[in-house]
């Protein structure tokens, strides 16, 4: 077989020659791209260890457990979001004032789980920072606006259960 001869059945089967080079060619992205998602990428979040933010707010909820929960529900950390609404469902600006705040705890009735009472514990943050008491001054009047009761307790007064006992039951019945 001369040279023309090998030319001439190469150039016969060039289809085959294509597919077999296209085949290789994907082939070699596919493997390229694997190797990209192998690569595990670090996620920017960790598991919270628990959901409270303080020692305090898990012995207040215990003892708003111990207290209450014969007769309400006790929800935690409940976004504003889930307890108001704007009038207007596409007023984006006061909707993004309520989105990332939420109460500390929520009584809700057992029967229907609808809002009593939303319990909020002040820490430190509350009487030294300006940018707290500035959102817990928006938090009260609207909550006083839509028509919800909101009461305030401070670290020290976990401590002493008949207190927090005597005033959730003076707000809930001023309601």
């Amino acid at each position: 077989m001369n040279t023309t001869q090998v030319i001439q059945l190469f150039l016969s089967f060039w289809p085959i020659y294509v597919i077999i080079f296209v085949f290789a060619v994907f082939k070699m992205i596919l493997e390229s791209k694997k190797g990209v998602n192998d690569v595990k990428v670090e996620s920017p979040y960790d598991k919270k260890q628990y959901i409270f933010d303080s020692v305090n707010e898990l012995n207040l909820y215990k003892t708003l457990l111990e207290l209450f929960s014969d007769k309400y529900n006790i929800f935690t950390q409940v976004n504003y979001s889930h307890l108001i609404q704007t009038k207007d469902k596409t007023d984006w600006g006061n909707r993004s004032r309520i989105d990332k705040k939420s109460a500390d705890f929520v009584l809700c009735d057992k029967e229907h789980v609808v809002p009593k009472l939303i319990i909020e514990l002040d820490g430190y943050s509350h009487s030294h920072y300006r940018r707290t008491q500035d959102r817990d001054e928006f938090i009260d009047k609207t909550i006083k606006d839509v028509g919800l009761e909101i009461i305030h307790f401070k670290n020290s007064d976990i401590i002493d259960k008949e207190f927090i006992r005597i005033e959730i039951i003076n707000k809930l019945n001023n309601k």
